[in-house]
């Protein structure tokens, strides 16, 4: 059986049994989309991680010990399967779409940390947006709006 459908299976019956359950497995998808766009462009630099970590701490209220475990969780999860829609649809059932566009301003802001784009991170940026529900140009009006707040050109 597939890493991705025992990982399904168990989330799913995670899911089922609480609400603390449901939580823990957004914020473990989450993480686990974007340490996906951080590591896309090359290994994760300090400038993305703090980026990935930034988001994490002020979406799920976390401690510095919550963030650790769950970004360790996640990149657990992330190295044991490439499976973009799983992780990505349990963030999109759970979530508004303010929360997803908050995801994916997130996704740029890793993006530019590092001063460097590069293509594919833009690829996996819109991939993932795609898979969140968003529609391209909801993509693009988050691109512009994390440009603009970081001083980038247009």
């Amino acid at each position: 059986m597939p890493i991705s459908r025992i990982l399904e299976l168990f989330n799913r019956q995670r899911d089922e049994e609480t609400e603390e359950g449901r939580d823990e497995a957004i914020r473990l998808a989450t993480a686990a989309v974007l340490l996906e766009v951080a590591n896309a462009g090359s290994e994760m630099g300090e400038a993305e991680r703090q980026e990935v970590v930034g988001h994490l701490r002020n979406a799920f209220s976390l401690d510095d010990a919550s963030s650790a475990e769950l970004l360790a969780a996640a990149d657990d999860l992330r190295s044991d399967t490439i499976d973009h829609f799983h992780l990505t649809n349990q963030v999109r059932r759970a979530t508004e779409r303010d929360e997803r566009m908050q995801i994916v301003e997130a996704m740029w802001r890793i993006v530019y940390a590092d001063g460097k784009f590069h293509q594919y991170e833009g690829y996996i940026v819109r991939k993932l947006s795609d898979l969140l529900g968003l529609e391209h140009a909801e993509m693009i009006d988050a691109k512009m709006r994390v440009r603009e707040q970081m001083g980038l050109a247009p």
